[in-house]
């Protein structure tokens, strides 16, 4: 207990603290993770990364800015400084596999595996340009000008992230895939399906999933010569009607070997990509009309439409007669094949492959709740294990919210808000001992923690005046 001579009173976030310290009370996440792999000093220091990205999310040289010593306490932790921050990071990146792996045999002997497993990759850029790993890339960020680097999840259809793997940046999907796919299988049971999407789907990719005794469901390719066989079968088979999401489908399923295809066409999809490409169409038009007033000047590289016809490679127009279609309509609108080696209904696979937005939310949380970029390390074991702390703290919300039912906020960054909101002041009277007050308690926070709170809080108030 701290004495109250010639000390302030302190307000800190309580939201990060009470998470870290729940799932450790509820499935001992931290102890059993980190407990054979990093020192007794080193485990402190990991919750304190976790409570800042649970909260502020600052880079590390400001977290003890920010941090009293009244929160190191509570994190079973001493004095902190930036240099061994940095140390800790580098540390869980050395052992990021064995980390991973403890993760997955916790999450496994909790029971909070799902059956079905979503699996997606994505991209983090840098703000250096002399990072280890960094590479240019496909950038899902929109930032080709930067570096990056390439991370792939798998996480269940409960939300609960069951696997991480880190590549450098210019690394295909189907090609990551094989070192997601190592990983996640470790924690599936025989006839768990795997759900991807098209990046991912090779005729290699699916052997390994089926002769490892799963199931697969993905998203076929869209190959406009491919796409127009099946929608021959598509107009001679019988089909079926459903709604899922207050949208339409008309749906067929052919079988081919031991794999299903089940062909969708959506009426609200196919307007949608029509007018989609006949923006792009009007789009080019505009440019074909500024390339026709310097044909004569420059040289074409492509074929551009123009209001008066196309613009060829060479500098002349060829002239057309009537209304000019638009090239990137192909046929296939409105239509998308989903393959999987489970024989169930349209609407069944339909509703499940929806699912799979799990993966896609697990992503826009890191990168938006937990704000994992841009990742401004430059040492191959610094990113790794900036990049595995992050995921840690998403995992430890996702593990929060398990318990409940249907959750007030499901978004990480909204959530966070209300994490950081909830506070804990340490009050320091003249001439009296420390006590503590928690405030900010919302309903959001007390459909997540229930009275867990209330252990912050000095019980014995009424007694100190």
């Amino acid at each position: 207990m701290f004495s109250s001579i010639n000390m302030k009173n302190i307000t800190t976030p309580l939201g990060g603290i009470c998470v870290v310290d729940k799932v450790e009370k509820d499935f001992g996440l931290i102890s059993s993770v980190f407990g054979d792999v990093l020192g007794p000093n080193d485990i402190g220091r990991v919750k304190i990364l976790l409570n800042n990205r649970l909260t502020y999310s600052t880079s590390v040289n400001q977290i003890m800015s920010i941090t009293p010593n009244e929160t190191c306490e509570l994190l079973d932790v001493g004095k902190v400084s930036d240099r061994s921050l940095y140390r800790t990071i580098v540390k869980v990146g050395r052992h990021a596999n064995i980390i991973i792996e403890k993760y997955q045999d916790n999450i496994k002997k909790n029971e909070a595996v799902d059956k079905n497993q979503n699996i997606d990759w994505s991209s983090l850029f840098f703000q250096g340009k002399t990072a280890e790993m960094a590479e240019f890339g496909y950038s899902r960020d929109r930032r080709p000008d930067k570096k990056q680097v390439t991370f792939g999840i798998s996480t269940g259809i409960n939300g609960v992230p069951s696997a991480l793997t880190i590549q450098n940046g210019n690394v295909l999907d189907k090609i990551h895939f094989t070192e997601t796919y190592k990983i996640v299988r470790r924690i599936m049971e025989s006839g768990s399906l795997l759900i991807f999407d098209c990046g991912a789907n090779t005729k290699a990719n699916k052997e390994k999933i089926v002769a490892d005794g799963f199931h697969y469901l993905t998203l076929k390719p869209k190959k406009v010569s491919t796409y127009k066989r099946y929608i021959i079968e598509f107009k001679k088979s019988e089909k079926i009607k459903f709604k899922v999401d207050d949208k339409e489908y008309i749906a067929v399923k052919i079988k081919e070997g031991n794999e299903y295809q089940y062909i969708y066409f959506c009426k609200p999809l196919l307007e949608d990509q029509i007018h989609k490409k006949q923006r792009k169409f009007e789009i080019k038009k505009k440019t074909g009309n500024e390339l026709a007033k310097k044909a004569e000047k420059h040289k074409i590289v492509d074929r551009f439409p123009s209001e008066k016809g196309w613009i060829e490679l060479y500098p002349e127009l060829q002239l057309t007669l009537g209304i000019i279609e638009n090239p990137y309509i192909t046929g296939v609108e409105g239509f998308f094949i989903l393959e999987s080696t489970v024989d169930a209904s349209p609407v069944e696979i339909l509703s499940i492959y929806k699912q799979r937005d799990a993966a896609e939310k697990l992503i826009r949380n890191l990168k938006e709740g937990i704000e994992i970029r841009p990742i401004r390390h430059f040492t191959k074991n610094a990113i790794i294990g900036a990049i595995v702390i992050a995921f840690l703290a998403e995992s430890l919300i996702s593990l929060t919210q398990l318990s409940c039912k249907n959750p007030l906020v499901k978004n990480v960054k909204l959530l966070k808000k209300y994490l950081t909101n909830l506070t804990l002041t340490f009050v320091y009277p003249e001439n009296g001992f420390r006590f503590q007050v928690v405030s900010n308690v919302s309903p959001p926070i007390l459909e997540l923690f229930g009275d867990f709170w209330r252990k912050y809080e000095t019980k014995n108030l009424h007694l100190r005046w």
